[in-house]
């Protein structure tokens, strides 16, 4: 009789753990099984992507069920992951935040201590509005196409930004639900009714070509949307990546409060799949063409940008935000974080079918506001470090680029040098 292969398993993983080789040192987080600490080294098909390597989903599970952790393993988890991170391959990567790191604050600029003074986490879009999008935290849940998502998916999303007073990016169909507390950006096609979402929070405009979005049509669409809106609420439209600073050269001057800078959309037709993540790593320039064209325009004080595609955690986010935006969107992290089983990537359909059960039903809600608190902590620790009593405050200065590429992207100066390889075009 054969015998069975003894696997271990802490509830988290998305398949059996893998033992590692004898004398080998994983340097990852530790998850719980039997009493006994177990390294989490797993097999994911997740893995394909380059975004969303083995060990970044694991250490997603990880920040979605530890909550909160004491400072030493803070201090230990977050150099794991920055360590894992900054792995460099031999070949020449294309632009990514893990070419990108911190400078620490010097003499000029204190460190933030945390015991003495908080550091600020709370951000607002469209702050010139009667009725601004105030989050708590500078996150909303978005980049997933939840509208084909199973519908208690949808519900999870929805309680927990209630829950963590963050958005959610809905379609027209799922906004104004009885008992509707989370502040809903509601996105609708520049093509079709605005409908009258009258519980929206805020409006997302969007298009199924990017050669869609043009000037004219947007200030229609937004006359349309004031008149709908049921108040002064902020009003956006998507940048997409193969596109931006065209649209926001056509648009800035159309009573707009954010752009959205989607990284996953990197041709004319916008990604049809249900998670962009997954299909390629994201085109992270667009976030540095959408803020330097809204700063040639003079316009940084009333319009803001939400940064979205490839967010993996607090790292990722608050480089986002030392390069302009606001605010950060969780896609497919966010859905990790919940417990789903992303196990198999023949096609849609396949990975539909496979998200249909939970790994933890009852918990989805709890893990979803545990990782967004983790992201957030890494985010306000990031920002104490560059001495920062708010995550408003972070700027482009507080990074180095590790590459010739990332620092050709987002015009960051190569650590070493005092040159930014970016060609700054603009007034």
């Amino acid at each position: 009789m054969a015998k069975t292969k003894k696997t271990i398993s802490d509830g988290a993983s998305l398949s059996p753990a893998m033992a590692p080789k004898v004398g080998v040192e994983l340097g990852l987080p530790t998850g719980k099984a039997d009493g006994a600490t177990v390294a989490r080294h797993y097999k994911h098909a997740a893995g394909k992507s380059s975004t969303y390597a083995p060990e970044v989903v694991d250490m997603i599970y990880h920040m979605a069920r530890a909550g909160h952790m004491p400072d030493d393993d803070v201090c230990a988890f977050v150099g794991a992951k920055l360590g894992a991170e900054r792995e460099v391959p031999a070949k020449q990567p294309a632009p990514t935040f893990d070419q990108l790191v911190f400078l620490s604050a010097n003499l000029t600029r204190l460190v933030i201590d945390p015991y003495r003074e908080k550091c600020n986490s709370k951000v607002v879009i469209g702050p010139t509005r009667e009725r601004p999008l105030r989050l708590d935290w500078p996150i909303v849940f978005g980049g997933v196409d939840l509208a084909r998502l199973p519908e208690r998916l949808r519900d999870w999303t929805r309680r927990g930004a209630a829950e963590a007073n963050l958005a959610a990016v809905v379609s027209p169909d799922d906004a104004g639900a009885d008992g509707e507390t989370a502040p809903m950006i509601v996105r609708s096609e520049l093509d079709d009714e605005p409908g009258d979402a009258a519980s929206a929070a805020a409006r997302l405009i969007t298009a199924a070509t990017a050669s869609r979005m043009q000037g004219d049509a947007i200030v229609a669409r937004v006359d349309a949307l004031r008149a709908r809106a049921g108040g002064p609420i902020p009003i956006g439209v998507e940048a997409p990546a193969h596109d931006a600073a065209r649209i926001v050269d056509e648009t800035i001057d159309c009573d707009l409060d954010f752009y959205v800078a989607d990284a996953q959309w990197t041709s004319d037709a916008r990604p049809t799949s249900v998670f962009p993540e997954l299909e390629r790593g994201p085109q992270i320039e667009v976030l540095a063409d959408v803020v330097e064209r809204v700063r040639a325009h003079r316009s940084e004080h009333r319009v803001q940008v939400i940064y979205s595609g490839g967010v993996r955690g607090g790292a990722d986010a608050g480089k986002a935000m030392c390069l302009g935006a606001t605010a950060v969107s969780l896609g497919l992290s966010a859905v990790i974080g919940m417990g789903f089983r992303i196990t198999g990537l023949k096609d849609e359909a396949t990975l539909l079918e496979a998200i249909e059960e939970p790994l933890d039903d009852a918990g989805a809600v709890r893990h979803l506001v545990n990782f967004a608190k983790s992201v957030n902590i890494e985010i306000t620790m990031l920002a104490r470090a560059c001495g920062k009593s708010s995550v408003t405050n972070m700027e482009p200065e507080d990074l180095r680029a590790l590459t010739v590429a990332v620092s050709a992207a987002t015009g960051i100066p190569v650590a070493g040098k005092d040159y930014r390889f970016r060609s700054e075009g603009g007034d």
